[in-house]
């Protein structure tokens, strides 16, 4: 959760938008160099008389869906007779004002998505929020926060930040989702100890830093940045899927103090032999694509002792491209442990 040809595995999870999904997702195609213009004046109709939309809610009532509504303002909509409200969904509209939302103190899930908000605004009063997504919108800035106390899940992915702050106050987030911005820099994130979810996806980001205190990190999704050294890793002893595809790096290395790991995904990097994965007696994906890996031996001698190992990708590299007809049989008698090659499970 790009414009390179995708060789991503077709079993690769969805919140990798970043995830992961980050590589996949067509609404991601843009260069994080890209300046998209806001067109904010070329809507058609849009429906600013909204007092009808609710008409049919109840005052007590608990969820409010309006996706796609052409919605350009909270504002007509009598939110402040509800309540109850736990949760209020406006994807895929035209809202650029968060303000009207402010009353809202019994909100647990607000979902803000595909819409053109330019400023996070409104939610001070918010301090039951659990669940915000704000995913591809034109906010600049983090900001406006702090009083979200309880936030466990923040979803920011498709805008145009540059600099990760202001968000030392979630100290009881669970998931972080900033994919597809203008990161460069890993930081301030030392406050966010309960951290298990982190994904910076298709960011400008060059060094694997500033994760010392995440301690809880179960998974970590850097795809399509600019790193080319896994480092500064040996504090997430609880890390069980590392995605890293895309980016520069030539030597798998820095997994010493990560034996957790199930999935380690380099795919499309400049790696020329597997090595430093022996120790991860609990891997069981190994996706490693698009590399210059050419040598059965070495993935016999660094991949065979992996006895958990079930599924790898080793298609668009050397070794399959020298010898296309007899490379899956080669990785089936080199790996007896496997169970799937690339996109295919294997007959044995």
């Amino acid at each position: 959760m790009s414009t390179t040809t995708n060789t991503e595995p077709e079993n690769q999870p969805e919140s990798q938008v970043f995830t992961e999904t980050v590589d996949s997702n067509p609404h991601l195609n843009l260069s994080s160099d890209d300046e998209e213009p806001d067109n904010d004046n070329a809507v058609i109709s849009a429906n600013s008389d909204n007092t009808d939309l609710l008409a049919e809610y109840s005052a007590d009532e608990e969820s409010v869906e309006l996706m796609h509504s052409r919605l350009d303002s909270l504002s007509n909509l009598g939110l402040g007779r509800f309540h109850q409200l736990r949760y209020l969904g406006c994807r895929q509209n035209l809202i650029k004002d968060m303000r009207p939302i402010s009353s809202l103190s019994t909100l647990k899930e607000l979902d803000l998505y595909d819409n053109r908000i330019k400023k996070i605004d409104g939610l001070q009063e918010l301090q039951n929020l659990r669940y915000l997504d704000l995913s591809f919108n034109k906010i600049r800035t983090i900001e406006g926060l702090d009083g979200l106390a309880q936030l466990n899940e923040l979803f920011l992915v498709s805008n145009k930040i540059q600099i990760i702050e202001n968000l030392h106050r979630l100290k009881m987030l669970t998931s972080l989702e900033l994919g597809a911005n203008r990161i460069r820099k890993i930081q301030a994130l030392d406050q966010l100890v309960c951290l298990e979810q982190l994904y910076l996806g298709k960011n400008k980001i060059e060094r694997i830093e500033g994760l010392e205190s995440l301690t809880k990190l179960r998974i970590l999704s850097l795809q399509s940045n600019r790193i080319t050294r896994i480092e500064n890793l040996d504090q997430l002893a609880c890390l069980e899927e590392l995605y890293l595809s895309h980016n520069g790096i030539e030597l798998i290395e820095g997994l010493e103090e990560n034996p957790r790991l199930t999935i380690l995904d380099v795919t499309s990097n400049r790696i020329k032999r597997i090595q430093g994965i022996a120790h991860l007696e609990a891997l069981e994906d190994l996706w490693a694509s698009g590399n210059q890996l050419d040598d059965f031996a070495n993935i016999e001698s660094e991949c065979g002792p992996v006895l958990s190992l079930r599924t790898v990708y080793f298609e668009f590299n050397p070794l399959q491209r020298a010898q296309p007809a007899n490379y899956r049989r080669k990785v089936m008698l080199t790996l007896p442990q496997v169970t799937q090659i690339d996109a295919t499970p294997c007959k044995r």
